[in-house]
C-alpha cells in the first residue's frame, strides 16, 4: 500500500532542499523591494517558469514550520507581484523591457500556479487581490473576444500538427481557465460567457473523430454540438509538433488535474466537459508508463529526457487515481519520485544540477523553467494527494493490467506489452522511425533516438534537427496474437544544401522489417539501405542496427556487457569518444537486455561519448550498440548497398540466455527478399521476411510458399501471422 504521508515527506525535502539552493536565480527588484523574479522573467517560458515559481514557493510557505517559512513567503508573494505587474494590464515591463499575456500560452502559468496561489491569499494585500483579478478577467476576456494560436483562431482542432490546428493542450488550458475565473468572479459582466465558451474549448481538448456525431450531452447539448474537430487519432495517438507524442498526452491529462483539483480545494464547482475523453485516453497513456514511473516515450522525444512532460506525469497519476479509480497510479507517482531523487542525489540541492550543469552554466533561461516544472509538480503533490480518494488495492499486478496490445494504423505506430517486454514501433516518431523492445519496468533502458533503426546522414545535414532531412514514403502493420510485423521505406538525405551552393536530394532508401515475436520476449529487426540509382552521395554518418542504451544517474552511471569474449565495465563518462569492438554475434546489457546478429554482422562495436547525447539538448550518456559505425565524411557510390543486416533483440535475457540464441540469414534469389530466423529462448522459432523489392514475390520459409506485396513483412513460425485489432484498453 502507497504511503501517502511518506510521500508528501519526500516532496517536501526535496522542495526545501531546492529553495535553498536557487538563491543564485531569484532577482531583487531595485526600485521595489517588495517584488523580485525566478530566472529570467523573459517572455513565454521565462514569465512561466516565475509563475511555477511563486506557486512552489507558497505552498512551501504553507507547510508546518521550517526555518525558512518566512523568506518563502516573502518570495512567493514578490514573484506573483512582478508576474502581475508585467503583465499588459500592469504596464511595468519585465526584465527583456516587454510585456506578457492575452496569447496563446498566457494562461498555462497562471494554470500551473494556482494551486499554491491559493495558499498565500491570506498574505495578500488589497492591491495585490485587485491585481490579480485585473489579470484573471483580461486573460478570460482575451480569449473571449479575439484568442488566436498561430494560424488558428479560437476553438481549433486538426489531427496533424501542420498548419498549427492540433491544439489539445492549449484548448484544454484555456477552457480551465476560463471555468476558473467565472467561479472565482461570478459576479463579473461576461461570466457566463466564459463558462459557454470553456465547455467549448475543453470538449476539443481530447477530442477524436466520433464526436461529430456523438449525441451524448455535455453542460446540456450533444458532444456533436461543441465539436470543432478531432485533436486525436481514433485511438489516442497525438500527432503533437509532427510526431507521436506520449509527453503531450500526459500535458492534456495534466491540465484537466490541476482544476479538477483546484475547484475541489476551494469547494467550487467543476465543469463536466472538463473530463470529455479523458478517461479513454488514460486507459492508453497508462500503458505507455514504465513500472518505474517514466513516460515511455514510444514516438520519441525533442526535448531534454525525463523533464518537463514527465514532470507534468505527477498530477496526472493524483488525477487518474482519484477520478478515475486505477489502483496503480499512487504507486507509479511514487516510483516517480524515486526518479527525482536519483537526479537530485549528490548535488546542491537544484533538481538538475549534475545532470544538466551544462545548461545550468550557458543557458539560465532553459534552465530556470526546467528547475521550476519540477519544483511546480512537488507542490502539486503536498496540495493535491491529501484530496485523492484512495483506489481501492489493485487485484493484478500494473504490468499484467497494462498488458495487451495497441495500434494506430492511419499514424503508423503499434505497441505490445507483456510482463517481460515492452514492444513498438513508429514511423512516425521524432525524426521518424524508432522501435523499442524492453523490459516494460525499467525505463533507465530506454533512449528514444532512431534506436534500433538506422541511422543514414549526408554531407550538409547537421543531424540537429532530426527527421529533417528525410520523408516517410509507406508503412504497412500487421497484428496478431501476442505481436506484430511492420515494414515501412524512408527516403534519405532530402533537400540537403552544402556550402556554397551545392545541393542534393533523395539521396538513399532505408527499408525496415520489425516484429515482436510472440513469445513476449524477442523481437526481430531487418535493416536494408540503398544509395540512389542516378548520385554520387557523401555520407556524413552511418549507423545500423543502432540499440541505443542510457548510461547515466538512473543506473549509477555503469553498464555491465557481455559478449563471448567476456565481461566490460562501462562506466560513464568516458574519458574519451571511443569505438569498442566485441568479437561474437552476441552481446548483453546487465543480464537485461541481449542482442544478437543474425545476418551482415561478425563483431558488435559500442560507440561511446565523453559527453551526454539524448537529443539537441545533450540531457544523457548514452551507449550505441552497433554492427557498422561511420562517422565522417565519405562517398557513396550510385545503387550502393550502404546496410543489409538482421538481428533480434531480448527483453530480459540473461548474457547465457543470449548466447544460447541460434539464428542467422535466409537467402533467397529474388532480388529484394531478405530474411532471419531465430529459435527463441522458449524453444518456438519464428522468421521474419521482408520484400524491399518494387514488384511482389514469392518465398518460402518453414517449407511454406507465400507471396509478399511490395513493402510488406511477414512472420511465419509455429502460430501464423494473422490480421487483428488493438486489445481493448485496460480497466482504468
Amino acid at each position: 500500500m502507497t504511503d501517502c504521508s511518506a510521500m508528501e515527506a519526500r516532496a517536501a525535502r526535496l522542495l526545501e532542499r531546492w529553495a535553498a539552493a536557487t538563491g543564485e536565480y531569484w532577482q531583487q527588484q531595485d526600485n521595489e523591494p517588495s517584488m523580485g523574479c525566478y530566472g529570467s522573467g523573459y517572455l513565454t517560458w521565462g514569465v512561466q517558469s516565475n509563475w511555477n515559481y511563486a506557486g512552489a514557493m507558497a505552498t512551501l510557505a504553507a507547510l508546518p514550520a521550517t526555518a525558512g517559512n518566512a523568506e518563502w513567503l516573502d518570495r512567493a508573494l514578490g514573484s506573483l507581484r512582478y508576474a502581475l505587474a508585467t503583465h499588459v494590464t500592469g504596464g511595468r515591463p519585465g526584465n527583456d523591457g516587454m510585456l506578457w499575456g492575452n496569447s496563446w500560452i498566457s494562461m498555462l502559468g497562471i494554470e500551473r500556479a494556482m494551486h499554491g496561489i491559493s495558499r498565500m491569499e491570506s498574505a495578500f494585500s488589497a492591491a495585490d487581490r485587485d491585481a490579480l483579478r485585473r489579470v484573471l478577467v483580461s486573460e478570460a476576456d482575451w480569449l473571449l473576444s479575439r484568442a488566436a494560436s498561430g494560424r488558428a483562431s479560437g476553438v481549433a482542432a486538426g489531427l496533424w500538427a501542420g498548419g498549427g490546428r492540433n491544439v489539445p493542450e492549449s484548448n484544454i488550458w484555456s477552457g480551465c481557465l476560463l471555468w476558473r475565473v467565472a467561479e472565482l468572479y461570478p459576479g463579473e459582466e461576461h461570466a457566463s460567457a466564459w463558462k459557454e465558451l470553456a465547455h467549448r474549448y475543453l470538449v476539443n481538448g481530447v477530442s477524436v473523430e466520433a464526436d461529430a456525431g456523438d449525441p451524448a450531452l455535455v453542460a446540456g447539448r450533444p458532444v456533436s454540438e461543441w465539436h470543432v474537430g478531432a485533436n486525436f487519432f481514433p485511438h489516442y495517438a497525438l500527432d503533437h509538433h509532427g510526431y507521436l507524442n506520449v509527453g503531450y498526452m500526459a500535458i492534456c491529462a495534466s491540465n484537466a488535474a490541476m482544476l479538477h483539483f483546484d475547484m475541489r480545494q476551494r469547494g467550487l464547482r467543476l465543469p463536466e466537459s472538463l473530463y470529455h475523453r479523458q478517461h479513454d485516453m488514460w486507459r492508453v497513456l497508462r500503458r505507455m508508463i514504465f513500472g518505474d514511473g517514466r513516460l515511455a516515450r514510444i514516438g520519441g522525444d525533442t526535448r531534454v529526457r525525463y523533464a518537463y512532460c514527465q514532470e507534468y506525469l505527477l498530477p496526472a497519476l493524483l488525477f487518474a487515481a482519484d477520478r478515475f479509480g486505477d489502483p496503480h497510479a499512487l504507486d507509479l507517482a511514487e516510483r516517480m519520485l524515486d526518479l527525482f531523487e536519483r537526479d537530485a542525489a549528490g548535488g546542491d540541492g537544484t533538481f538538475y544540477g549534475r545532470r544538466l550543469a551544462h545548461m545550468r552554466a550557458g543557458n539560465p533561461h532553459y534552465y530556470t523553467r526546467l528547475e521550476s516544472d519540477r519544483a511546480c509538480v512537488l507542490a502539486m503533490l503536498l496540495n493535491y494527494l491529501p484530496l485523492v480518494r484512495r483506489p481501492e488495492e489493485p487485484s493484478v499486478s500494473f504490468e499484467d493490467s497494462a498488458a495487451g496490445a495497441w495500434v494506430e494504423e492511419a499514424h503508423g505506430a503499434v505497441m505490445h506489452r507483456s510482463p517481460g517486454r515492452l514492444a513498438s514501433f513508429a514511423w512516425r516518431a521524432h525524426g521518424l522511425a524508432q522501435a523499442l523492445c524492453l523490459p516494460p519496468g525499467d525505463g533507465s533502458l530506454a533512449e528514444w533516438e532512431s534506436n534500433l533503426c538506422p541511422v543514414v546522414r549526408f554531407l550538409g545535414d547537421d543531424g540537429l534537427q532530426p527527421g529533417a532531412r528525410r520523408r516517410l514514403l509507406a508503412n504497412h502493420i500487421t497484428q496478431f496474437e501476442g505481436g506484430f510485423a511492420t515494414c515501412g521505406s524512408i527516403m534519405e538525405g532530402v533537400g540537403v544544401t552544402i556550402d556554397e551552393g551545392a545541393s542534393c536530394t533523395d539521396q538513399a532508401v532505408t527499408h525496415i522489417a520489425f516484429a515482436a515475436i510472440p513469445d513476449g520476449q524477442t523481437c526481430l529487426c531487418l535493416q536494408y539501405v540503398v544509395a540512389a540509382a542516378g548520385r554520387q552521395g557523401f555520407l556524413a554518418e552511418l549507423k545500423n542496427l543502432h540499440l541505443v542504451v542510457p548510461n547515466d544517474i538512473f543506473n549509477g552511471s555503469r553498464r555491465t556487457i557481455r559478449s563471448s569474449s567476456g565481461e566490460v565495465v562501462l562506466a560513464s563518462p568516458p574519458e574519451r569518444d571511443e569505438t569498442l569492438a566485441f568479437p561474437g554475434a552476441w552481446l548483453n546489457v546487465d543480464n537485461r537486455l541481449g542482442v544478437v546478429a543474425l545476418r551482415g554482422g561478425a563483431e558488435m562495436l559500442v560507440t561511446r561519448s565523453a559527453s551526454r547525447r539524448g537529443g539537441r539538448y545533450q540531457s544523457v550518456f548514452a551507449e550505441e550498440i552497433c554492427l557498422c559505425a561511420r562517422c565522417g565524411v565519405a562517398p557513396s557510390r550510385p545503387g550502393e548497398v550502404l546496410i543489409d543486416i538482421g538481428f533480434a533483440v531480448l527483453s530480459g535475457a540473461t548474457a547465457g540466455v543470449t548466447a544460447d540464441v541460434r539464428g542467422g540469414a535466409i537467402e533467397f534469389s529474388q532480388e529484394g527478399l531478405r530474411g532471419v530466423w531465430v529459435k527463441c529462448p522458449n524453444g518456438s522459432q519464428y522468421a521474419l521476411v521482408a520484400n524491399f523489392g518494387a514488384e511482389a514475390r514469392k518465398a518460402e520459409v518453414f517449407m511454406e510458399t507465400f507471396e509478399l506485396a511490395p513493402g510488406s513483412a511477414v512472420l511465419r513460425g509455429p502460430a501464423r501471422s494473422r490480421p487483428g485489432r488493438a486489445d481493448a484498453p485496460g480497466p482504468f
